[in-house]
């Protein structure tokens, strides 16, 4: 086993009116064009704090801010080895306010609502995403516990769900 580099990236989880926003990323470098929540990397001074990472691409992404959200919280940490990289993700679930303006566009790809009964299977999504979404929807969003995720170059889940 060689040494690998890290990555430490975010992704939000919006909820409102029983539905989720995702947005279809597009041009990434890290991953395929899919679907992914609202988020991106932390920057070097964020390493100690993923949430203030979390609101900052809210805000960056889709004008969202920390007051526009309830509940906000981390409910998901995915590490992911791709053999030359070790990703880290944490995942997030926050509210939209009823009140607050539905984001409608975002630079990095296309905003969709799906309801909270999808089937996210069907929907092309990064190896962690694919882990963590359909557990959320199943189970996750129904308590308020924090799940670890390891996932291996050979994308075999070792983790507790």
């Amino acid at each position: 086993m060689g040494l690998r580099s890290t990555r430490h990236m975010t992704s939000v989880f919006l909820v409102r009116d029983g539905g989720v926003l995702l947005l279809f990323r597009r041009g990434s470098r890290v991953i395929a064009d899919s679907w992914v929540g609202i988020g991106g990397h932390l920057e070097p001074h964020e390493h100690t704090d993923p949430t203030a990472a979390a609101l900052r691409e809210l805000h960056e992404e889709i004008g969202v801010t920390a007051d526009q959200l309830t509940n906000l919280s981390m409910r998901y940490v995915a590490l992911r080895d791709t053999g030359t990289e070790l990703r880290t993700t944490y995942y997030f679930t926050a509210d939209l306010h009823p009140d607050a303006p539905i984001p409608a566009e975002c630079v990095e790809g296309e905003l969709r609502w799906f309801d909270l009964t999808i089937d996210p299977t069907t929907l092309e999504m990064p190896p962690s995403a694919r882990y963590v979404l359909p557990h959320w929807l199943k189970a996750g969003r129904h308590d308020d516990n924090l799940r670890f995720l390891t996932i291996t170059p050979d994308d075999i889940s070792t983790g507790p769900f």
